[in-house]
């Protein structure tokens, strides 16, 4: 079901997404879970219906896919492959700044490639302070800016922690700070060719869940042309570019994704808990079973509804901050939790046996509440959102 009100276009690409899923995405799953592989078939599957180019202008050759279509995508993708929901949405905000608000050069460059399948990106990611007390958190970008160098920007042994499809991404975008540029605030966004400069993987991915994300840590050296800052259009004015293009996608399709996770597991289990045993019995005949569905149906749609209403706000640009977005957020990455949890009671040694795969659902879950927006984080931001600080004077 879907309570919030979706337009035929939206209907349509929900339907097209959900089959191919079903088609192409699912049965693959299982295996890249199992190897920890990255799912380049099911990406190049989503490549082929253009999804690649969801976010880019109609004008620019892309889908033209506004943020509501773009969390029903998401979400279908996710009911059946959370790995390949997760990459999928990486290279979707990776992508957003430069789809929205390119250079003449940058258009060129980057964004009618990405209209015609040519470009897969990641977000580079995850510095650490290395500080103890109360900034444990990771940082976007580092404090030491990248110095301007004949050429462009230098990348001098430059780590980032923690990439989703490190290695197998054609561009990356790095959060940095640029010298000369700004020294707080959101990071300045850097468009990487990975084919221009240098770089390796230094680490294997080898999670609890979200195994075939290849979220790996790696190093990049050489020279970017500066031109490869987006949003330096608009330099100078008071709403940075990443909070503006960047932050509504990156959380949004985050929900998205961990909604899919419940959804699709909660589905999965409507129709296993109506099999009946040799007895006749079904697993939904133990009224306590009765509840546990009928508690995850209202649950589950009140997500949806939520998430949904945010996208709109977006859509729409009558949202007054992130704050709805980030509470759409821990909301549905703590919904996954709870159903995945509830799930793996209700099907018993089946679920643990790995029988039937509520129990990778259960570990992919886990992600939603340490992995890229943390909701430790989220909700220190949401109390920041809700009680500003004053002002010194």
């Amino acid at each position: 079901m879907n309570y919030y009100h979706l337009t035929s276009d939206q209907l349509e690409w929900q339907r097209r997404v959900a089959e191919l899923a079903e088609r192409e995405i699912g049965p693959r799953a299982a295996e890249y879970d199992r190897k920890a592989q990255f799912p380049k078939e099911s990406l190049a599957a989503l490549g082929e219906l253009g999804l690649w180019a969801l976010r880019v202008d109609k004008e620019h050759g892309g889908l033209g896919g506004d943020m509501v279509t773009t969390c029903l995508i998401v979400e279908e993708i996710s009911k059946k492959c959370p790995s390949t929901a997760m990459c999928y949405k990486m290279h979707l905000e990776s992508v957003e700044a430069v789809s929205r608000i390119p250079t003449a050069l940058q258009l060129q460059r980057f964004v009618e490639p990405l209209a015609r399948g040519e470009v897969f990106a990641a977000a580079a990611g995850g510095e650490s302070r290395g500080q103890s007390g109360r900034d444990w958190r990771p940082v976007s970008a580092p404090d030491v800016p990248l110095p301007s160098v004949e050429g462009g920007l230098r990348l001098d042994n430059i780590r980032k922690s923690y990439v989703t499809s490190a290695g197998h991404a054609s561009h990356y975008i790095m959060f940095c700070r640029v010298e000369g540029g700004r020294t707080e605030g959101p990071p300045d966004l850097l468009m990487i060719e990975a084919d221009k400069v240098d770089w390796q993987t230094v680490s294997e991915w080898d999670g609890l869940g979200m195994r075939g994300n290849c979220s790996a840590a790696m190093v990049f050296d050489g020279v970017v042309p500066e031109e490869n800052l987006l949003g330096i259009e608009l330099e100078g004015e008071k709403e940075p570019v990443m909070a503006r293009y960047m932050m509504p996608v990156l959380i949004l399709t985050y929900g998205a994704a961990y909604l899919g996770i419940a959804s699709g597991a909660y589905e999965l289990a409507c129709v296993e808990g109506n099999k009946r045993f040799p007895s006749g019995a079904r697993r939904l005949d133990n009224p306590i079973n009765q509840r546990r569905i009928a508690e995850m149906s209202a649950q589950i749609e009140a997500a949806r509804a939520f998430l949904h209403v945010a996208a709109s706000m977006a859509d729409e640009g009558r949202a007054p901050s992130l704050l709805p977005y980030i509470q759409a957020k821990v909301i549905c990455s703590e919904l996954a939790v709870r159903v995945t949890q509830d799930l793996m009671t209700m099907f018993g040694g089946t679920a643990f046996a790995r029988e039937l795969p509520f129990e990778r659902y259960f570990r992919d879950a886990r992600a939603g509440v340490v992995m890229g927006l943390a909701n430790d984080q989220a909700y220190e931001t949401i109390n920041q959102l809700l009680f500003p600080a004053e002002d010194a004077d």
